[in-house]
């Protein structure tokens, strides 16, 4: 976008100027006059006529015209100076009566002045009003843009007829049809297909160079919403004829602006206001995009300031150019809106909704007047001003969510969840439509939802609260996203999530409150004068407390308790005595939860003092008095029902009290005290009191449990029992369909009844995840599980609810869990007699530790015998290699126990069985079981005597063939040192004997090196007489012989073929002969130097010498390396014998060809070989 905007904005034209619209007119308009009597002789006389300044009336000048029969360039030329200084009417006034002084001449005198007035009524169409306001004369007699649009018709009609080819008809044709499209007509796509094929034909006729043609063409586009082909066009006319009135550049900046480039936008329209300052088009485009850059700003950024400021400069311009511009009109409106200037907003608003042809401006107009009429309370008005706003634009969010807000505000509840629904699905991203959207939803949930629980059960009550849930959490994490989680705005969408989660999940309804503190906190921290809300510390403090964490609880509790005189200075109409009197009676539940009953019991007489009638605090003073025990207990909960009767929570505690009390077996229902006082309740205070149904139903389960099933009498009657009860419990369902103990009550109806174990499980398990804190909810899961046989899950519910809520010491729950032990031990008894045992030790522990915390309950008693009998039976049955005689003494001396016991339940006054049962079983444990335990012992501990014998010798054989191992590792692994050590000894003494040499040889080298570099110094004339050498033939090649004091010699030449130094019969060398070796010399490092030493030896061959290497050239082929050694000029025969006898050709040819190869770096000479070289 940015390349294609280069040059077409005219910036690459240098000293452009703007072209004006009227520059056709001349400076001076010199009217020719006939002459008077008084110039007779004047043939030349005109009347002068200033187009800067013209009269008010243009009567006279239209007459003078009319009398002198002017030209029709007169006629247009004043006309043309009324138009150019915005005096329209009297343009068209005048051509109107131009063409009427020239009805009968000729159609060339005519046609001009037709086209000038049809452009004269577009351009009208474009200033006058739309609609026509409130309070003006008729509609038929209102000038409006279509009562002017219908004139450049009739005009362009009688054009066409008189000459059907203009051009300028063509044009005019085209414009009208943007026109009526703008103006909102039906047909609207068809005027605007119509100017497309106008344009587009008008273009082709003129082979791209109409420029009007092209910049119509543009608009067509850009009002189909083409805007990338309509940037096109206008970049044409920009690149053709950059002075074009009107500036392509206005539509440049708009097409852009659409297409996303905002920035490439404003580049365009600050061009346009270069050219043309006075632009009021390019002053408000340029006023919106500043307007959207403060959109995306804090209102305390100082950049919000700036882009505001130009907003308000540059739309300020616009409108002194155009009072009636309908964008500087809304732009206006909306400033005045927020200044509360809420008349000029109106008066602006309604000037943009007359004039204006574009739907959208239109749209903006109702949208301010909605506004206004919304703040200023008169909501039907509002409403209709929203939904014309709406219906112009097409689903205006702005307007829309107008609409939902009137309609709330209007109680219209369920017209605006459908509205905000609709929006909702159109914008899922609209986050004020999804706030207040799941607000409403939460209200509706909510209301449905008291405090105690559903008031009816609504399926679509919880699809709501989903719902709800949904879109408030979905506005949350928008959020977290935007980093904006300490914004004031968020704390009732957080409090309405606190209160939907409350009752299923308050961990999470603890956060959002924590999250509205933080925004308090951060407030607070920046200087706010704001006060942490004294409400929203005593909830978190409730959910702290119910979450078990009691100090936390305390703390908020105790801090809120001390805001208070804080509170009360900084808001005088504050109730701090009620936000005083909760908080410590919070605080005192929490105590007592806690555990801290005088604490507690301190806070409930605090409160007391100061409101003795407060009904909450006496019932729980009452009931911790009851349940320790207290003397006045009683009288406690006497005086509560007769002062509060009425109160149904006293009543509760009544029943409850009452249900405490010991009862006569079996039950009599009509005679049992606490089912009358449950029945009266709900006969006369509330039929729907949810926990006096609930009692009732449990006194008809004890009472069904009581009857025995002897006959066929019996057990119908205790099957009514069960349904009654269950009747009672279904009706406390269908009141609050998640109260969980209505449900237990079902369910355990269900399975004392119907036996129905699997059903029971289902329900069990969802209570126990509702009641989560209720040790019943675990022990009746326990009981349903045993009845399944599923021992182990059955023993994990029972210890759960002994350990978390039983501290332990509960006897019923540990003798329920001695029986499931009992149970699981007889099941293994066959299988796995291992894990059996096992099994009755822990059943017998459990019923010790019930006998423990009751030892007078006869029934515990019996429990211990029983097990004690089971297991000495049982362990009598095993095998010898599967008990011990620990385990037989053990069972034994609790055989003996169980005697005792059995013996004394005998006795007792009231036996769980019989008495001669009872007693039977202590002698069968006297006569038979003693005898046979003794028996057993004496087998058992001659058995493992001698097990024992046998364990002991293998044990000593087992120790000695360990030994034996052991020693003969050790004897191993000392060999394996030894062998080590040995190793390590001959490694150490090679590496010192490596360290010798290497020292030996690297003195032998710096020997070497001083010899060598001594021999360099040396020089030795190169004459020919000086040289000894001696030729002779080999297979057919020469072969040379190097002499070691030959220093003018290259030392370092090498041979092709292989060759060998001989020793010359018929001369004697003054020296040995020495024979070219190859080593390694640490000072001939370069890249092709040779490393061959010259050793001095008579003994050996002097035929071998190593062939010099071979260097590579380009193209894969090998070359031979360059001597570098300088040949002197006077040993011209020496050299000649040298390339012929040792290198051959190739020599000759190196020698003699060009010497730039300067990658190849050569000595002079070979290294001279040092002292040692011999040896």
């Amino acid at each position: 976008m940015a390349s294609s905007l280069a040059f077409p904005n005219g910036h690459g034209t240098v000293g452009l100027s703007p072209r004006a619209r009227f520059s056709d007119i001349p400076r001076s308009i010199d009217i020719p006059v006939s002459a008077g009597d008084e110039d007779e002789d004047d043939e030349n006389a005109f009347v002068e006529v200033d187009p800067d300044v013209l009269p008010e009336d243009p009567t006279e000048l239209c007459t003078l015209l009319e009398n002198e029969r002017s030209p029709k360039q007169y006629w247009m030329y004043i006309a043309l100076a009324y138009a150019k200084h915005d005096k329209v009417d009297f343009a068209i006034e005048i051509i109107a009566k131009g063409l009427q002084a020239k009805t009968h001449e000729p159609m060339a005198e005519r046609l001009p002045m037709l086209h000038l007035l049809t452009w004269l009524y577009l351009e009208r169409s474009r200033e006058a009003a739309r609609n026509v306001a409130e309070g003006s004369a008729l509609i038929s007699e209102a000038k409006t843009k279509d009562h002017y649009l219908q004139l450049a018709t009739q005009i362009l009609n009688e054009s066409s007829r008189l000459d059907p080819a203009s051009i300028l008809v063509t044009l005019a044709r085209g414009v009208y049809s943007i026109f009526k499209a703008s103006i909102g007509t039906a047909d609207k796509n068809t005027h605007m297909d119509n100017a497309a094929k106008i344009f587009d034909d008008a273009v082709r006729t003129s082979r791209a160079t109409n420029m009007l043609a092209i910049m119509g063409r543009a608009r067509v586009l850009y009002g189909k919403g083409r805007y990338e082909k309509a940037l096109e066009s206008y970049q044409e006319v920009l690149t053709k004829r950059p002075d074009m009135d009107p500036d392509p550049r206005i539509g440049i900046g708009l097409c852009c602006w659409h297409l996303g480039h905002k920035d490439d936008a404003l580049v365009a329209w600050e061009r346009a206001l270069e050219l043309d300052p006075n632009s009021k088009y390019a002053h408000i485009l340029k006023a919106l995009y500043h307007l959207h850059v403060t959109s995306n700003l804090s209102e305390y950024d100082p950049e919000f300031i700036n882009n505001y400021r130009l907003v308000i400069e540059h739309t300020q311009k616009a409108f002194k150019l155009d009072k009636q511009f309908p964008l500087a009109c809304t732009t206006f409106a909306s400033h005045f809106f927020i200044k509360r200037g809420y008349s000029q907003c109106e008066l602006l608003a309604k000037k943009a909704i007359e004039y204006s042809d574009v739907a959208a401006v239109t749209a903006d107009g109702w949208f301010s007047l909605a506004r206004k009429a919304h703040v200023e309370g008169e909501y039907e008005k509002a409403l209709g001003h929203y939904k014309r706003s709406d219906a112009l634009r097409e689903g205006y969010l702005p307007a829309r969510l107008g609409i939902g807000q009137v309609q709330i505000l209007m109680k219209d509840l369920g017209a605006a969840k459908y509205t905000f629904e609709a929006i909702v699905q159109a914008n899922p991203k609209c986050i004020e439509a999804r706030s207040i959207l799941g607000t409403l939803y939460a209200d509706e949930v909510l209301s449905a939802i008291p405090r105690t629980g559903f008031s009816a059960s609504k399926e679509d009550v919880t699809v709501l609260h989903r719902k709800a849930i949904s879109l408030l959490e979905n506005v949350r994490f928008t959020w977290k996203a935007e980093a904006k989680k300490n914004d004031a705005h968020h704390e009732t969408i957080l409090l309405s999530l606190a209160r939907l989660y409350e009752n299923d999940q308050p961990e999470r309804a603890l956060q959002c409150l924590l999250q509205v503190e933080e925004i308090y906190k951060y407030l607070i921290d920046n200087g706010d004068d704001v006060m942490m809300p004294l409400q929203l510390t005593n909830n978190i403090a409730t959910l702290y407390w119910q979450k078990g964490e009691f100090n936390t609880a305390r703390t908020y509790y105790q801090n809120a308790l001390n805001a208070i005189p804080e509170l009360k200075e900084k808001d005088e109409t504050a109730d701090t005595d009620a936000l005083a009197t909760t908080l410590t009676y919070n605080l005192a539940r929490c105590e007592e939860a806690a555990g801290n009953i005088e604490e507690a019991t301190k806070n409930y007489e605090k409160l007391l003092a100061y409101h003795d009638d407060y009904v909450d605090a006496n019932m729980r003073l009452a009931y911790l008095a009851l349940r320790r025990g207290a003397e006045d207990g009683h009288k406690r909960v006497q005086k509560l029902m007769q002062t509060d009767g009425n109160n149904l929570e006293v009543r509760a505690l009544y029943g409850w009290y009452l249900g405490r009390q010991k009862r006569k077996h079996p039950i009599v229902i009509s005679e049992d005290p606490e089912q009358r006082h449950y029945k009266h309740t709900l006969q006369n205070y509330e039929k729907h009191d949810r926990y006096s149904l609930i009692g009732m139903g449990n006194i008809y389960l004890l009472s069904a449990r009581d009857i025995k099933k002897e006959n066929e009498q019996e057990r119908e009657k205790r099957r009514k029992l069960y349904e009654k009860a269950v009747e009672f419990f279904d009706k406390a369902l269908q009141l609050d369909p998640k109260n969980a103990y209505a449900a237990q009550g079902i369910a355990i109806a269900s399975v004392e009844d119907r036996k129905d174990l699997k059903s029971a499980v289902g329900m069990f398990s969802k209570i126990k995840e509702t009641l989560s804190k209720d040790a019943h909810s675990l022990v009746n899961f326990g009981h349903c599980l045993a009845g399944l046989d599923q021992w182990a899950r059955a023993i994990e519910n029972y210890e759960s609810a002994l350990t978390k809520f039983q501290l332990g010491k509960d006897p019923t729950t540990l003798t329920c869990l001695g029986k499931a032990y009992f149970s699981k031990g007889r099941k293994e008894r066959t299988t796995e007699p291992e894990k059996s045992m096992e099994s009755f030790k822990n059943a017998l522990d459990y019923a010790k530790r019930a006998l423990a915390i009751a030892p007078d309950n006869v029934m515990y008693m019996f429990n211990v015998a029983y097990v004690q009998f089971q297991i000495v039976q049982f362990i009598m049955s095993l095998p010898e290699t599967s008990r011990s005689l620990e385990d037989l003494e053990a069972a034994s001396k609790g055989l003996e126990e169980g005697i005792q016991s059995f013996s004394d339940i005998a006795r007792s006054n009231n036996p769980p069985y019989p008495s001669s049962e009872i007693e039977a079983r202590s002698t069968m444990g006297k006569n038979t079981f003693r005898k046979q335990m003794e028996r057993a012992i004496q087998k058992q501990r001659e058995y493992e005597e001698k097990n024992q014998a046998k364990l002991a010798e293998a044990r000593r054989k087992r120790e000695e063939d360990l030994r034996r191992k052991r020693e003969a590792k050790e004897a191993e692994e000392r060999e394996i040192e030894k062998r080590n050590k040995a190793i390590a000894d001959q490694r150490k003494k090679m590496q010192e004997e490596a360290r010798e040499f290497a020292e030996r040889k690297a003195a032998e080298e710096r020997i070497r090196e001083e010899n060598s570099d001594g021999e360099k110094k040396r020089k030795r004339p190169s004459t020919a007489g000086s040289k000894s050498r001696s030729t002779r033939k080999r297979g057919g090649k020469q072969d040379g012989t190097i002499d070691s004091d030959s220093a003018s010699e290259p030392s370092r030449r090498r041979s092709k073929s292989k060759s060998a130094i001989t020793d010359d019969d018929e001369q004697k060398p003054a020296r040995k002969r020495k024979k070219l070796t190859r080593r390694a010399s640490p000072t001939n490092k370069g890249k092709f130097k040779s490393s061959e030493v010259v050793n001095s030896s008579d003994d050996e061959d002097d035929d071998d010498i190593l062939p010099p290497p071979e260097v590579p050239e380009e193209g894969g082929k090998k070359r031979k390396r360059k001597p570098t050694r300088a040949i002197d000029s006077g040993d011209d025969e020496d050299l000649e014998d040298i390339k012929e006898d040792l290198f051959g050709d190739d020599f000759s040819k190196t020698m003699d060809g060009p010497k730039d190869s300067e990658d190849v770096e050569m000595r002079d000479r070979a290294p001279t070989p040092g002292v040692g070289d011999d040896d």
